[in-house]
């Protein structure tokens, strides 16, 4: 489910950020939107691709592997799926009280 999230307006003027194409930038600002209050979320590139970009013709997973690169995001895997951490996710956005772990 897809959640509201606040962009800082300092997010535009992000030096390390701006090593990431624009459309890799407008990833991870959609990223926010699908992450639980953790900044956690299954990384299932096709589908985030299908909820995120649907009309950009991009590879969504060199878009993610730069941000990983620049040190945006974190891969990791639990018992053979794969998901993404959001780094400073907590330090950033004020998820709502009642968000809750599924």
């Amino acid at each position: 489910m897809a959640r509201a999230r606040n962009i800082k307006p300092s997010f535009f003027t992000h030096d390390e950020l701006a090593d990431n194409d624009p459309l890799g930038r407008l990833l991870f600002i959609g990223l926010w939107t699908i992450a639980d209050y953790k900044g956690e979320l299954e990384w299932r590139p096709k589908r985030v691709k299908a909820q995120l970009m649907p009309y950009d013709d991009c590879d969504i997973e060199a878009l993610a592997i730069n941000l990983e690169k620049t040190g945006f995001i974190r891969f990791y895997s639990v018992s053979g799926s794969d998901y993404v951490h959001i780094v400073n996710f907590n330090k950033h956005q004020n998820p709502h009280k009642n968000e809750k772990d599924k």
